[in-house]
C-alpha cells in the first residue's frame, strides 16, 4: 500500500509576542482569537484619586452602600453588548483590514455567594441562564453564531487574582463556550467600584487594583488611570461615573483601552440594578489573537427576584478544581481531547487543527493535530515507516531525530514518539511527534513544538493532552467530564 507523508502539518516556528507581563503586576484572564465567540479584552489598574474636599456641614449627607443583604437575594440579570470596528491579520502581503460587527444577549439569574476571603477571592456566584448568544459578521460575508448548549447553562463563577473564572459543575467546557460567558462589565465585578466609606454628591475614590482590570478583563497592566465619582444621590439610589484608560497587553498582544460609564445603585440593599458603558481598544495583532479596533457598548439591568425551590444556595468549593478547569475539545477528525486553559485553538480546518500554549502571555508551544492514513483494525503504520517520515519532515530544517519510543500500547491506543531537534533563526527547536493509532485502525498524527530553553516551561503537556484523547463517531449528545 502507497503511503503518504503524515506530517505535512508540522510547525513552522513562531517567536514569542513582544509584549511580555512584567514582574509583580497584575494578570487576569482574556480573549480568544476574532471570528469565533467574540471576547472583548483589555488592561486597566488603578490610579488612587483622594476625595473632593467638603465641608463640615455638608458631611450630614454622606452616602453609604449597605453590602449586609447582597448574598441574600437571587438577582436577574439582562445583559446586552454591541461591538463595532475592525480586525487587523497579518500576512505576507501586509497587515488586512476587515470591518466587524457583533451582538451578544445574555440573560440569567444569579446568587453571589461572598465567602470570609478578600479582594477578588470574596466573588462567586452559581449561574443560570435562559439565553447567551453572539452573533459576529467579519468582512463582506463571514457569518458566526454562537450560543451556550443546554449542557452549559448552569455556570460556577470564582474571583481571582486572574479575573473570573468559570466552570461547568458537571462538564468540561469547550474554550469557544467559555470566551461566550467572559462579559465585560460583570455584573458580580461591577460591586468592586462602589466606595467602601461614606461619600457625598461631587466626591471621587479610587478602588482596589484587582477591580478595574477583572471588569475589562485585564491579562497584565503597564499603566493605568481611573477615577469613580458619585453623581446623583436620593434616598433610594445613587448614581455612579467611572472612567479609566490604560496601556498594557492581553494573551500577548499589546492593547490601548478606555473606558467610561455610569451605573445606580439601590442604597439599602447595595445592589446595582443598572450599567452602562463603553468600552475602546486598540491591539495589536498577538500569538492567538487577530489585531483590534474596536468600541463596544454595554448595556445590563439587574433586578432581585424571589429564590425557587431546588435553588443552589452554597458552593462546595471556595475555587474551581483542576477537573473543573479542563477545557474540551471536539475536532472534526473525530477526536475528542480534555486540554488545560493554556492551550488555544489557534487554527482549524477539517484536517489539521493548530493550538497553541500561552502561559502569562507568552508563546510556550505549538501543536498541530492532523489525521493520518487508516489502517486495517488492530494495525499501525510501521515504525520504520514513521520514522523515515519524522526524519525527512525534520532535515530541511537542519534536523535530527535523538530519541523514539512507545509510550502506550493497549486496548484503546497505541501512542508512538519520536523526539527531534533542529535549528529554527538560531534557536534550537525540538519536535515531539506521535503517531497515535485506535484499535480500530484510525490513526492520528500530534505534532508539539518549543524552543529547547523553554523545556522546563513546557514540562509534561505534551502526556497531559495525550491522556485525554478520545474517539467521538458522532457527535456525543454531552460532553465528557
Amino acid at each position: 500500500m502507497a503511503r503518504r507523508n503524515l506530517l505535512k502539518a508540522a510547525w513552522q516556528p513562531v517567536s514569542r509576542s513582544d509584549v511580555r507581563p512584567h514582574r509583580g503586576i497584575s494578570r487576569h484572564p482574556a480573549a480568544e482569537p476574532a471570528n469565533r465567540s467574540f471576547t472583548f479584552g483589555c488592561l486597566l489598574v488603578a490610579v488612587c484619586v483622594q476625595p473632593a474636599a467638603v465641608a463640615d456641614e455638608k458631611r450630614d449627607a454622606a452616602v453609604t452602600f449597605s453590602s449586609a443583604d447582597r448574598s441574600a437575594h437571587v438577582s436577574a440579570v439582562d445583559y446586552k453588548i454591541e461591538i463595532r470596528g475592525e480586525i487587523r491579520i497579518p500576512g505576507a502581503g501586509g497587515t488586512r483590514s476587515l470591518p466587524m460587527e457583533s451582538r451578544g444577549a445574555f440573560r440569567f439569574e444569579q446568587r453571589s455567594l461572598p465567602t470570609d476571603l478578600g479582594g477578588p477571592f470574596t466573588l462567586r456566584a452559581i449561574r443560570k441562564f435562559s439565553a447567551a448568544g453572539t452573533k459576529t459578521n467579519v468582512g463582506s460575508g463571514t457569518n458566526t453564531e454562537v450560543s451556550l448548549s443546554n449542557s452549559y447553562r448552569t455556570i460556577h463563577t470564582f474571583g481571582s487574582d486572574r479575573g473570573l473564572v468559570h466552570v461547568s459543575p458537571n462538564y468540561a467546557l469547550p474554550r469557544q463556550q467559555l470566551d461566550l460567558l467572559q462579559m465585560p462589565c460583570d455584573v458580580l465585578v461591577a460591586n468592586g467600584l462602589l466606595p467602601s466609606t461614606a461619600v457625598n454628591v461631587g466626591d471621587r475614590w479610587n478602588n482596589d487594583d484587582w477591580a478595574l482590570p477583572m471588569l475589562t478583563g485585564v491579562e497584565a497592566v503597564i499603566e493605568q488611570s481611573s477615577t469613580c465619582e458619585l453623581k446623583t444621590a436620593d434616598d433610594k439610589t445613587a448614581t455612579v461615573l467611572f472612567k479609566g484608560r490604560l496601556h498594557g497587553a492581553i494573551l500577548g498582544s499589546e492593547s490601548t483601552v478606555s473606558i467610561s460609564g455610569e451605573f445606580t445603585v439601590h442604597r439599602e440593599s447595595g445592589m446595582i440594578t443598572s450599567l452602562t458603558a463603553t468600552q475602546k481598544e486598540e491591539r495589536s495583532p498577538g500569538p492567538v489573537s487577530p489585531g483590534l479596533n474596536v468600541t463596544a457598548s454595554i448595556v445590563w439591568v439587574q433586578s432581585p427576584v424571589s429564590t425557587e425551590p431546588g435553588t443552589p444556595d452554597a458552593l462546595t468549593e471556595t475555587a474551581p478544581t483542576d477537573r473543573s478547569l479542563m477545557l474540551l475539545l471536539q475536532t472534526p477528525l473525530k477526536l475528542q481531547l480534555t486540554h488545560t486553559r493554556e492551550w488555544h485553538l489557534f487554527h482549524e480546518t477539517s484536517s489539521v487543527l493548530m493550538m497553541r500554549q500561552l502561559r502569562e502571555g507568552n508563546l510556550i508551544s505549538q501543536c498541530n493535530i492532523s489525521s493520518a492514513v487508516t489502517v486495517a483494525a488492530k494495525q499501525h503504520t510501521p515504525d520504520r515507516d514513521f520514522l523515515s517520515d519524522v526524519t525527512e519532515s525534520v532535515k530541511e530544517r537542519n534536523g535530527r531525530v535523538v530519541k523514539e519510543e512507545t509510550v502506550r500500547d493497549d486496548t484503546a491506543w497505541r501512542i508512538r514518539h519520536i523526539r527531534a531537534i533542529g535549528d529554527a533563526s538560531g534557536k534550537v527547536i525540538v519536535w515531539d511527534y506521535y503517531l497515535c493509532a485506535t484499535a480500530t485502525g484510525e490513526q492520528f498524527s500530534m505534532v508539539f513544538s518549543h524552543a529547547q530553553d523553554d523545556a522546563g516551561l513546557f514540562g509534561d503537556e505534551a502526556a497531559k493532552l495525550l491522556s485525554g484523547l478520545r474517539i467521538a463517531r458522532k457527535r456525543p449528545a454531552l460532553p465528557f467530564r
